[in-house]
């Protein structure tokens, strides 16, 4: 990755990927389903699933139907993900204790070693670059801004649109973020990944191991900005 080649991988591999030892790493069987409708009462109202047949009548499927739609090209949308350290609603950011953030120890089923990108900015603007040079590539309404992180939800008895920015909680050790577009049939490899590429990011990166992590959380360093002048004037901290 460091050498610039993003590996991405489908909604549909990750949806029918082998149980990985029952732990939620990477295999999801909702992936590639864009919104979920489940009859019977919720928050705000009561939902009816029925069945129209051929003479027009309408058959009530009952309070325990579920309706999924799927994205309609599941093995050409591709995504790339990543951690990303954000402060949640609350101004915290996820594993947060005493000005550190603690990470999971279960980021050591992804491998050894992580890539810190330290000028994200710019990472973004490659990916853009090398999007933007591609013709094979391709962007969708479904696909949202195409990047982003993920928000997780309790999805047991979800109803409503997921699309590729909403994970169910058991994920949300992983404080994932995305980024996701198409790509035709003859930029994939023969196993239906995407091979990537954005040039190098080795100035704006650098390799540690993920045990290192572990051992010594991340320090935060929070200040405090007062705004002065009018809107458009500088802000001093």
């Amino acid at each position: 990755m460091q050498k610039g080649l993003l590996y991405m991988n489908s909604l549909e591999y990750f949806s029918t990927l082998e149980d990985e030892e029952n732990i939620a790493l990477r295999v999801d069987e909702k992936e590639k389903i864009f919104g979920i409708l489940r009859a019977g009462s919720n928050d705000k109202f009561f939902s009816t699933i029925s069945l129209r047949v051929g003479d027009g009548k309408e058959i009530d499927l009952g309070s325990d139907a579920i309706l999924t739609a799927d994205f309609p090209r599941p093995k050409n949308t591709m995504i790339f993900c990543m951690g990303a350290l954000s402060d949640d609603e609350n101004g915290r950011m996820p594993g947060e204790v005493d000005d550190k953030v603690h990470f999971d120890p279960r980021f050591l089923e992804f491998g050894s070693h992580i890539l810190i990108i330290t000028e994200p900015r710019e990472f973004g603007e490659r990916i853009s670059v090398a999007i933007s040079n591609n013709k094979n590539l391709f962007g969708s309404k479904l696909f949202n801004s195409g990047c982003g992180l993920v928000k997780y939800e309790q999805l047991e008895k979800y109803s409503g649109p997921i699309g590729l920015f909403i994970k169910d909680e058991k994920y949300s050790w992983q404080l994932e973020y995305r980024v996701a577009f198409g790509a035709e049939d003859n930029c994939l490899n023969t196993g239906g990944a995407l091979e990537f590429n954005i040039g190098d990011i080795s100035d704006i990166s650098h390799i540690m191991p993920i045990q290192a992590l572990l051992d010594e959380p991340l320090s935060i360093k929070r200040r405090t900005y007062r705004k002065t002048g009018n809107a458009n004037g500088p802000i001093s901290g």
